[in-house]
């Protein structure tokens, strides 16, 4: 009998993206890497939003530290009001009009 003992814990299942996330890979073409991070925009992006960075599904770079999770490569959403911009980088890689801050959390009713 083990009166402390502990029931072995199930590993957390591995979560999709969310659809506003799925919608913006399948439209540039990628899968996604496993996890995203959502943060209010920084001061100067541009006004008030959110930006949402997604890591992308892919070969991580050799030179990346064994700890860090994901691939490295990421893209960048800057979620506003009215639509959504893609970047890689500081490059600005596609403009969606019909994305807005309502997708992010849910589809619209």
């Amino acid at each position: 009998m083990r009166l402390f003992g502990r029931k072995p814990v199930d590993p957390e299942p591995v979560l999709g993206p969310t659809p506003f996330i799925q919608e913006v890979l399948t439209r540039i073409g990628e899968r996604y890497g496993g996890f995203d991070t959502i943060a209010p925009l920084p001061p100067g992006a541009g006004g008030p939003g959110m930006e949402v960075t997604i890591h992308l599904a892919g070969t991580p770079d050799p030179s990346r530290e064994p700890f860090l999770h994901g691939t490295g490569i990421i893209r960048t959403a800057r979620v506003f009001a009215d639509h959504t911009e893609l970047y890689d980088g500081d490059r600005l890689i596609a403009r969606f009009d019909d994305l807005t801050t309502a997708d992010v959390f849910g589809a619209r009713n």
